[in-house]
């Protein structure tokens, strides 16, 4: 869906992403590094590892969101969700959510590398922050951080590797 924002985001009328992955050479990085067979898989669509060649590299960035994003910047509007235990119990860590996020955020609302690694690192919001959210739609999933900017939303909720689809539908009908 990111990547379908990027490359062409005047044919959408919003676009609500789950823990998605938003740059290929990373996610290869993460998974070799964790031991998950998704390495190979990403080697075998791109024709090889990151570093491999040029050609190889090229596909890496055309295939992932953070190449395009910048294009669906104040076009089309995004609902970015991801659980904070994604990449912890979870394939995808939520690394790839906030950067997707940041890739189309307004410079103020952009945030930094060290509040992205503490949420990946601890699987918590980083202290400064913590704000109260309300939000029923996703039910027994709490929300846990909300940041929003221009037509851009990333929310991160107590979960891992899943989706809410009343949180999903909610979001549509608005």
């Amino acid at each position: 869906s990111l990547l379908m924002a990027g490359r062409a985001p005047r044919v959408w009328a919003g676009i609500s992403a789950w823990v998605p992955i938003s740059d290929l050479t990373a996610w290869h990085a993460e998974n070799k590094a964790s031991g998950r067979k998704y390495a190979r898989d990403i080697e075998l669509s791109c024709g090889g590892p990151p570093g491999k060649s040029g050609e190889v590299d090229a596909q890496y960035r055309r295939r992932s969101p953070l190449t395009h994003l910048p294009k669906a910047k104040g076009i089309v509007p995004l609902d970015i969700n991801a659980g904070i235990f994604d990449g912890h119990k979870g394939s995808v860590p939520i690394s790839h959510s906030l950067l997707a996020f940041n890739a189309v955020a307004e410079k103020p609302d952009l945030l930094s590398k060290g509040q992205i690694s503490e949420f990946v690192r601890t699987a918590k919001v980083p202290t400064e922050l913590i704000q109260p959210i309300k939000d029923a739609s996703y039910g027994k999933k709490k929300t846990l951080f909300r940041r929003t900017s221009g037509n851009v939303r990333v929310t991160i909720f107590d979960g891992d590797h899943e989706m809410v689809w009343s949180a999903l539908i909610a979001w549509l009908k608005e």
